[in-house]
């Protein structure tokens, strides 16, 4: 990508254009705030596609109606160590946050905090609250049943699962944390969906069209179905996600999910689950995060595959975009910026004047 597709922005300006965006969508400041603070959050990692690229999704959620902008999520059920959380239709961001620092809470008091979370919209990067764990000195944990239903089930052409993704975050001593953040197919639904803005191809293997035969063409895998990662195990671990943050935790799946959807009542039916550990439950947690630091240096300084300049720890990559986007700013591809823009024209909305 050459540098006139793209567009940086300094990141203070990006999320306060973001939060006015979601304000003039129908949020108060509290919930506009908190949403352009998790967009972002994404952004600065480089995942553009769950960040500034999605504020579609949410903008139309709520002025349909379909998303709360002024929620209040509360807690409807606990014990010491579990809590269900109503998020009263809110945004992801707004309300996965509060789940995950409810989580933390109950980590530290109990040992481990486990969270439902049913009535949120799309947590988006499920590595956000992971890593907000795992920066509390815990082990965070993340399961989401997506929506729509995008990906075939082993041997199937219909799509009837998420892209259900996990996230897990682990503490380490002197350095960022762990952040495993991946769904279970084979690819992202956001990299299709961008490749479809220009027209590009898609990389073989991650989709197949609505007829079952494998496709390159991003609007063809967009009408047929995302492959699961690594086929039966993909699947298998699709539908596991799929029923932690469905059924297990009082949260709809499947057709019913569906059902609720189309009644314009499905943003209050899914169901995200959030789990916290406290490794001090289990000995010295400083012993335990250098014991981790030191096993990451192993791995590290194994040996490489030919070509190969370093060998990368989950997570790393994020951190180091979100170090530099700080100092220069975040960069989007000029497709992104420019969709942007016309939903904040689409709500009266000024754009933050750039390169002054």
């Amino acid at each position: 990508m050459t540098t006139s597709e793209t567009v940086t922005i300094p990141v203070d300006s990006l999320r306060d254009f973001l939060a006015r965006i979601f304000a003039a969508a129908g949020c108060d400041a509290d919930n506009a705030r908190g949403t352009a603070r998790g967009v972002i959050e994404a952004d600065l990692h480089g995942h553009h596609i769950q960040g500034t690229d999605h504020i579609y999704s949410t903008v139309r959620e709520l002025r349909a109606g379909r998303l709360n902008g002024r929620a209040k999520p509360k807690i409807v059920n606990e014990t010491v160590a579990t809590a269900r959380v109503d998020g009263d239709g809110g945004t992801g961001h707004v309300t996965g946050i509060f789940a995950t620092d409810i989580a933390i809470r109950k980590a530290r008091e109990a040992g481990i905090g486990a969270v439902g979370l049913v009535g949120g919209g799309d947590i988006f990067m499920l590595g956000y609250y992971a890593e907000h764990m795992a920066r509390a000195g815990l082990v965070g944990m993340v399961f989401t049943n997506t929506y729509p239903i995008r990906v075939h089930p082993a041997g199937g052409i219909d799509p009837l699962l998420g892209t259900n993704p996990l996230a897990l975050g682990f503490p380490v001593a002197g350095e960022d944390p762990v952040v495993v953040d991946l769904a279970t197919s084979t690819s992202a639904i956001g990299h299709v969906r961008v490749a479809n803005y220009s027209g590009a191809p898609i990389p073989p293997g991650i989709a197949i069209d609505r007829q079952g035969n494998p496709t390159v063409d991003a609007q063809a895998a967009l009408d047929g179905a995302l492959t699961p990662l690594g086929g039966h195990k993909g699947f298998a671990l699709g539908l596991a996600v799929g029923l932690l943050s469905g059924p297990v935790i009082g949260a709809l799946i499947g057709g019913e999910l569906q059902q609720a959807i189309a009644a314009g009542a499905g943003e209050r039916s899914r169901g995200h689950l959030f789990i916290a550990i406290n490794p001090a439950a289990f000995g010295d947690p400083a012993l335990n995060e250098r014991r981790i630091a030191a096993y990451l240096s192993e791995l590290k300084s194994s040996r490489k595959a030919p070509g190969v300049a370093e060998i990368l720890i989950p997570g790393e990559r994020g951190h180091r975009a979100k170090k530099q986007a700080i100092r220069t700013g975040v960069t989007l591809p000029a497709s992104i910026w420019n969709n942007t823009l016309k939903i904040a024209r689409e709500l009266g909305v000024a754009p933050p004047e750039l390169g002054k």
